[in-house]
């Protein structure tokens, strides 16, 4: 399984900076400022201080994970213009670490693991507890029980029980892995800010319609900030290459299973303030920051 997840790894995050979208809404501008830049406040407007005028730097000729902010416009499904966005660089442009991804990735999978394998011990084979033959005069080996290990149809020795999988890791590891697999897709050009993934019908051709008009787009995942909107959820559950999640469900494994992550301005903002929410100690009242 850690070959697989390896190759998985070197697939998605290591791929060229050139490669895009063919709209122009995914054109990207990384601006050189100290500063923390946050996401489009509630009215839709750019924060003042990406109005000073600054250096503009493509990702194509700019270094990955400096932790620099973002500009990225804003489309729909009808790729039309609705402005632009600021990301906030210690969230959507840190330094790509193949190694944390890997571990978040093997958290998951193995959280998520059934663990109802099961094999019978002796006390749980049918059989009868009677000795097969006396211990001595008939020239055969010593047996005490049908239901033994080494006898056909007896138990299994240190066989495998109903257990969990599942193991601890920290959550600055699990927030830093999320981090990570968003400024790939960043860096990639596959991370597309909607206004909102609300959709008049709830027609399939739709949908396929607007993947159709996507470059190297195979499989996308939809996110949005809250309950995922009925109309969407009926016109992309027969599309097996779109998938839809709530913010709070976002995650590192996801991310990594679709080339092009789709997100609306709402599900960043929950993102980046979740991102920014320090991580309160079990057993503590102590309150970290990532």
């Amino acid at each position: 399984m850690a070959k697989r997840i390896l190759a998985a790894l070197h697939h998605h995050l290591i791929r060229p900076h050139h490669a895009h979208l063919p709209s122009p809404a995914v054109s990207y501008s990384r601006l050189l400022s100290t500063t923390t830049v946050t996401p489009y406040s509630s009215n839709g407007e750019i924060p003042s201080n990406l109005l000073m005028p600054k250096k503009s730097v493509s990702i194509a000729d700019h270094t990955q994970g400096v932790y620099q902010d973002l500009v990225i416009p804003v489309t729909n499904f009808h790729f039309e213009d609705k402005g632009l966005m600021a990301l906030a660089g210690d969230v959507f442009d840190v330094p790509i670490r193949k190694d944390i991804v890997h571990r978040v990735v093997r958290w998951q999978l193995a959280k998520r693991q059934q663990g109802t394998h099961s094999t019978k011990t002796i006390s749980e084979v049918s059989g009868t507890g009677r000795k097969p033959h006396p211990q001595k005069g008939t020239g055969r080996a010593r047996q005490g029980s049908k239901r033994s290990c080494h006898m056909r149809g007896g138990s299994t020795m240190h066989g495998p029980k109903p257990r969990s999988h599942a193991f601890k890791l920290n959550k600055m590891v699990r927030r830093l892995g999320l981090k990570i697999a968003l400024s790939a897709r960043a860096t990639e050009g596959k991370l597309v800010i909607f206004d909102d993934l609300e959709v008049p019908t709830h027609k399939t051709k739709n949908i396929v319609h607007w993947v159709n008009g996507l470059d190297d787009s195979k499989k996308l995942l939809l996110v949005d900030d809250g309950p995922i909107n009925e109309k969407l959820k009926l016109a992309t559950q027969n599309i097996h290459y779109v998938n839809v999640l709530p913010s709070i469900g976002l995650n590192v494994y996801s991310i990594l299973q679709h080339d092009t992550l789709v997100m609306s301005r709402g599900a960043v903002n929950r993102i980046v303030e979740r991102m920014h929410t320090p991580i309160k100690r079990e057993g503590s009242k102590d309150m970290v920051t990532s």
